[in-house]
């Protein structure tokens, strides 16, 4: 956005502050280098660490560009996004199908209040690990995407790895259905 925040007019001169600092230090000696190089070295490795959490807190967007891939745009498809992938990055703008065709040829619903028999009858489900052993007869799984989960250190190099676990699991119904009708409440 092009308005300036709170903290806007504080940065010029925490960098100018930060650069004078830095600078003093160097001057100083091997050991006041190696603080730096190091300093520099932790700030590289938090951000790579940050960067890897980041990359794997939002697994619906990501569910939701892999299922584009199940059928073709110009099929008719119904698709039941569950709650934990319509909190963590599915979205609107994410619905590539739904825009290509006036006739809504593929129809989104994100309905929570959905009983599992209603649920079963859709083509595609972006659901959590624990609801799909409802599904397991009617729809198979199709890809596994992963969150973020903490960290995990270890002896050997890279020493900290991020660990993730199973959040959203893309399911395709065995059998072509018919397509299901939702009122979005």
């Amino acid at each position: 956005s092009s308005g300036i925040n709170a903290e806007w007019p504080l940065r010029p001169g925490l960098n100018v502050a930060a650069a004078y600092t830095l600078s003093q230090l160097w001057s100083k000696g091997q050991l006041a280098k190696l603080v730096v190089v190091g300093g520099f070295a932790g700030h590289l490795l938090c951000c790579g660490l940050f960067l890897s959490a980041s990359h794997h807190n939002y697994p619906g967007g990501y569910a939701l560009q892999a299922l584009h891939n199940q059928a073709p745009c110009s099929q008719n498809t119904t698709v039941y996004i569950g709650n934990f992938a319509a909190q963590n990055g599915v979205s609107r703008f994410g619905e590539k199908c739904e825009s290509l065709y006036g006739d809504r040829r593929w129809n989104y619903v994100k309905t929570e209040t959905l009983d599992v028999e209603t649920i079963r009858n859709f083509n595609i489900l972006l659901v959590e690990p624990k609801e799909a052993h409802h599904y397991q007869f009617t729809h198979s799984v199709v890809e596994k995407f992963h969150v973020y989960a903490g960290l995990q250190f270890t002896k050997e190099p890279p020493f900290v790895l991020t660990k993730k676990k199973e959040a959203i699991y893309l399911m395709k119904s065995k059998k072509v259905k018919k397509k299901v009708y939702v009122k979005d409440s």
